[in-house]
């Protein structure tokens, strides 16, 4: 696979945590909306109650509302409304997960209050963070993780800057102690070297859930909450996963 070896382990380091690089909340709605440039300013006046966006865009398809948080420039804050969904998109936080839940409430209750939407067709989070690696991720999931070795990359006779790994689970019932058990979300979960630097695992987590709500502040906290159940199946879950491939690799 052509990656320098050093001696390390090529495992995540002991005791290492997941550092969060992003945070992704949406709700698609119904009845779409129309972007008038004056409800975009009522929007932004709300907004400002708890936010200060530094950068504005109000435009027919699409208003986007940017704020630095922490004091640092890579670190942000977004704001993003469409015809049929409200977006709010952190990059790189500095802050605990839970400031930055309280501002998505409040977002979405002033897009409420802007818009009165009846629906929330379906919603979706995204948790993304870094697993720091004793060495090299890639080898890690090619060789640890997935269990191929430098011969497996021979074909290619290019050198590997990335490598990944894509697993689905879709929603399904299953049969427990009490019954049928029905999850109705579907989830994603990405792992792959991080290509700015190697020597860290990129992992990032979506969920997707289809069934319709009506919009109402209990199902707004419900859907603030599930961003919790995806932070948890990342860093039990995944992390299992990870640490399984691990031992495994020690035995």
């Amino acid at each position: 696979m052509t990656i320098p070896n050093d001696q390390r382990s090529n495992l995540p380091l002991d005791n290492a945590r997941i550092e969060p690089r992003g945070y992704y909340l949406a709700l698609s709605i119904h009845p779409p909306v129309r972007l008038e440039r004056k409800k975009g300013y009522e929007f932004a006046s709300l907004l400002s109650g708890f936010l200060d966006p530094r950068s504005v865009s109000i435009e027919d398809h699409q208003w986007t509302f940017s704020q630095p948080v922490s004091g640092s420039v890579r670190s942000q804050l977004q704001v993003v409304v469409l015809p049929n969904q409200v977006q709010v998109i952190a990059d790189f936080p500095r802050d605990a997960k839970e400031w930055f839940e309280g501002r998505q409430l409040q977002v979405l209750k002033a897009f409420g209050n802007t818009f009165s939407p009846v629906l929330i067709l379906d919603s979706a989070a995204m948790i993304r963070g870094t697993l720091p690696i004793d060495g090299d991720a890639r080898t890690f999931l090619a060789q640890h993780l997935m269990n191929m070795g430098d011969d497996r990359f021979r074909e290619f006779r290019r050198p590997i800057q990335l490598i990944g790994l894509k697993l689905v689970f879709p929603p399904f019932q299953a049969m427990g102690e009490q019954g049928v058990k029905v999850t109705d979300s579907l989830y994603e979960v990405h792992a792959e070297s991080l290509l700015e630097d190697p020597a860290k695992l990129f992992l990032e987590i979506s969920a997707r859930w289809q069934q319709p709500l009506p919009w109402s502040g209990d199902n707004l906290d419900k859907v603030i909450q599930r961003q919790q159940e995806v932070t948890d199946y990342l860093e039990q879950n995944v992390a299992a996963f990870l640490r399984q491939a691990a031992s495994g690799s020690e035995e």
